[in-house]
């Protein structure tokens, strides 16, 4: 028996499926674009810092009946990607619209370019989950295999989004399970793309409720989507249980302060603010939580100049710093065959002899396109458009990511910036790096919920990696986080530092070890479970 949408023909079985479809073919396409856009928009109430669930599983199961109602379009490809389309445009216009504030920083010379930036990234990120719904509508049939289908297809899409012209892994389905707690455990074992495979399929299953004629076995995906469900948050609590209770001064390894001076980006960006800011950061050698630690980390482009250039800010951090280690951000630049060369880099310095030594630096290696460089630069210069952060041209992107060595420390897996949201960033570190130390600004964006989202993903990297992390951000979550993703200690907002003892590294985890194995298993799964169930029919 064919297994359709179709309405069914007299000889049909009784336990054939006929689900709900949303904005059929007689309904106007704007109206079913308006619809998937709030769909869309809804679903971010899931993701930090709401973290409300039942909303984007909402959105999710209203997604799925407006793919019903494309398939019953005469064009319903065409359909399908529009839907998808408008899903995926107000999901990441809602999620992300954010970076907008970037633009204000220099209103002068980037104002005008805030509303197409705002509404272009998301347009782009939007054709993913478009030619994902294409991808879907091809196989798609009635009953609960379809949910199979819609779970390989859109995961599929996030992994291509996460790793196609240079990637933006930001906002993954994954990431509603807030981390540190028991479901977001099982990024250990199969990484944010595993999970957001199982969180599209699980929480996508109770459509099957408002089918006809399926009888008891409509039953049978719940049951198994609500038996996964369990026993991740099974598998998490017994890992959390087993790690014991939070305690900031627990282990043997050194004690880090990491903070920010709490200023604005606009405030950093103003000539008339460079010596308040340096002499913030300087008092904060001197505060209680800064004299205690023997590792004091400052954000990225802590300072508005560059720090290497400048003998007496040096001079003055020398003077304070005494035994410590500082791990700052900053712009560096390099001179090659006449040619100044541009680096956001992290800067490790201690004193040795009296006097400043650089001990270790980490040049970025994944630059942020538009932020940091222009792609088609000849192109958009004709327009007179630059890149965000600009010294007399553009950043050069450092080697492949290693470890970085600190004093008083085991080695480091270094992040800059929104490095940290890609996982498997540094393979190079697995089984070498008992850490990651991530410096970051935030203040770009503004306090929306830009800040809360990078904090949040920053926080799936010690569950995947098994590593605990340190995060110095401006304008953000400055945090001591251990290797379950919990925070050991948080500053949010001013001039002030989150301090503790690093977490305790217990070897890298199932994920670390083996990459996307699980998520490849669960792809292959589902598709040929949603194979044999159509057959079935």
């Amino acid at each position: 028996m064919t297994d359709t949408l179709m309405p069914p023909s007299s000889a049909a079985e009784p336990e054939t499926s006929h689900p709900i479809a949303i904005l059929g073919p007689n309904k106007p396409a704007w109206l079913s674009g308006l619809g998937a856009m709030l769909l869309g928009a809804l679903a971010v109430l899931g993701h930090a810092p709401f973290h409300i669930w039942p909303a984007f599983m909402v959105s999710i199961c209203g997604l799925i009946f407006l793919l019903d109602g494309a398939f019953q379009n005469k064009k319903r490809l065409r359909s399908a990607f529009w839907r998808g389309w408008s899903w995926g445009f107000g999901y990441f216009l809602a999620g992300m619209f954010w970076v907008g504030n970037a633009f204000l920083v220099d209103p002068e010379k980037f104002a005008v370019l805030m509303p197409f930036a705002v509404t272009a990234l998301p347009a782009a990120m939007g054709v993913y989950w478009g030619l994902a719904a294409v991808a879907a509508q091809g196989l798609w049939r009635a009953g609960p295999s379809r949910i199979l289908i819609f779970a390989v297809c859109f995961g599929m899409s996030e992994f291509a989004r996460s790793h196609l012209f240079t990637g933006l892994p930001w906002n993954l389905p994954a990431y509603i399970w807030k981390p540190g707690e028991p479901i977001s455990q099982v990024a250990g074992l199969i990484g944010p793309y595993g999970l957001s495979v199982l969180t599209l399929w699980a929480l996508a299953t109770p459509v099957v409720l408002l089918a006809t004629g399926e009888g008891r076995k409509r039953y049978i995906s719940l049951v198994v989507a609500g038996g996964l469900a369990l026993g991740s948050y099974a598998y998490g609590l017994i890992q959390l249980r087993a790690a014991g209770p939070i305690d900031p001064m627990a282990g043997k390894g050194p004690v880090i302060a990491a903070g920010q001076a709490g200023f604005s980006q606009k405030e950093v960006w103003d000539p008339a603010n460079t010596v308040r800011i340096v002499e913030t950061y300087l008092d904060l050698l001197e505060t209680s939580d800064s004299q205690k630690a023997d590792i004091v980390v400052w954000p990225e482009g802590a300072f508005p100049f560059i720090l290497l250039e400048e003998p007496l800010v040096l001079e003055q951090i020398q003077a304070r710093l005494g035994a410590r280690t500082l791990a700052v951000g900053s712009i560096r630049r390099d001179l090659l065959a006449g040619q100044a060369l541009f680096s956001n880099s992290l800067l490790v310095f201690d004193v040795e002899n009296g006097g400043l030594t650089t001990r270790a630096v980490y040049d970025k290696h994944h630059l942020v396109p538009f932020g940091e460089y222009l792609p088609l630069r000849s192109l958009f210069q004709v327009f007179g458009i630059a890149s965000l952060v600009s010294y007399d041209g553009e950043m050069s992107p450092g080697p492949e990511p290693a470890t970085l060595s600190l004093p008083k420390a085991p080695l480091a897996d270094p992040r800059i910036c929104y490095e940290i949201v890609f996982p498997s960033f540094n393979k190079q570190a697995t089984g070498k790096a008992a850490w990651i130390l991530n410096v970051s600004i935030d203040a770009w964006y503004g306090d929306l919920l830009g800040p809360d989202q990078h904090y949040a993903q920053a926080r799936y990297r010690a569950i995947e990696t098994g590593l605990p992390v340190v995060r110095s951000a401006s304008g953000g979550w400055s945090a001591i986080v251990d290797r379950l993703g919990r925070p050991v200690a948080e500053h949010r907002a001013g001039a002030g530092y989150a301090t503790a003892r690093l977490p305790e590294f217990f070897g890298p985890t199932f994920y670390a070890r083996f990459g996307e194995l699980g998520f490849g298993i669960l792809i292959l799964g589902f598709g040929l479970m949603a194979v044999w169930r159509h057959k079935r029919h």
